[in-house]
């Protein structure tokens, strides 16, 4: 597997995370694949290679050989039709690597469990982990299960689209989210509401303990290098300006809107 690359550090946080709901220890799994321990360690961590029969034999030895396919699919340059193809002189380690197999959400959350920070930009919507369960319930895709996210953290920060606390597509359930918002904030959570540009993608940087790397979109994510995704969300940050709280102004707004709707 081409593991040069960022994904190294989502595969390697899959595997450690699927060791230890096996219950297996590192020593027994180095042994039963021949490895030192600290190899094991380094794979795990994103920091070392590891071949396609070394994926499978552990995914086998966790009780999830499904999985391993979803996993050397990650290690492997995927090309679509709308993508360019490479040419002459491009980096191939440079290009995303995608996750486009089933329970590829469920595998994204299993990174965000071992992250030491997460930095969201999230321009079209609220990012699920700061959700209510009435706007999960009316944003959730068809045909995907439920599932649970990690809880923001206050090193974790969110960077969120003025323009998102003001739709309605969402009807009431906005009033109670933009209520919610405001709680997790009080309670630590860095969450910035902003004017992002319109065309602004998604990008969630994932902090690891052998790395970073930068994800496009929560669902069927691409993983990239840092460089320049990382400086959409650090230019973001720097346009923060003092005065109104847009939370605030939001919830007024659409309290407002709700008592003379009545």
């Amino acid at each position: 597997m081409e593991l040069d690359h960022p994904v190294a550090l989502v595969i390697g946080a899959i595997l450690h995370d699927r060791r230890e709901a096996a219950r297996v220890t590192t020593e027994e799994a180095a042994r039963r694949l021949r490895i030192p321990t600290d190899q094991l360690d380094q794979i795990e961590a994103g920091q070392r290679p590891i071949s396609v029969s070394d994926v499978q034999r552990l995914c086998g030895m966790y009780g999830v050989c499904d999985e391993a396919a979803a996993l050397t699919g990650m290690g492997k340059v995927a090309w679509y039709p709308s993508m360019r193809r490479p040419g002459p002189g491009d980096d191939p380690f440079a290009a995303p690597r995608y996750d486009r197999a089933t329970g590829s959400t469920e595998r994204f959350i299993t990174v965000m469990r071992q992250t030491e920070r997460v930095r969201w930009l999230a321009p079209s919507d609220i990012p699920p982990p700061l959700r209510t369960p009435a706007l999960a319930a009316a944003t959730e895709l068809p045909g995907t299960a439920q599932v649970t996210w990690p809880a923001p953290r206050p090193q974790d920060v969110f960077i969120l689209d003025e323009q998102t606390l003001t739709c309605t597509r969402h009807g009431e359930a906005i009033t109670g989210q933009i209520r919610h918002l405001l709680d997790l904030r009080q309670g630590g959570a860095q969450i910035h509401v902003l004017p992002l540009p319109p065309l602004a993608g998604e990008v969630i940087e994932l902090t690891l303990p052998g790395g970073t790397v930068v994800a496009r979109s929560h669902f069927h994510p691409d993983y990239q290098a840092t460089d320049t995704l990382a400086a959409t969300i650090d230019n973001a940050l720097a346009g923060t300006v003092s005065g109104p709280d847009p939370l605030e102004q939001a919830l007024a707004q659409h309290t407002a809107g709700e008592r003379s709707a009545r």
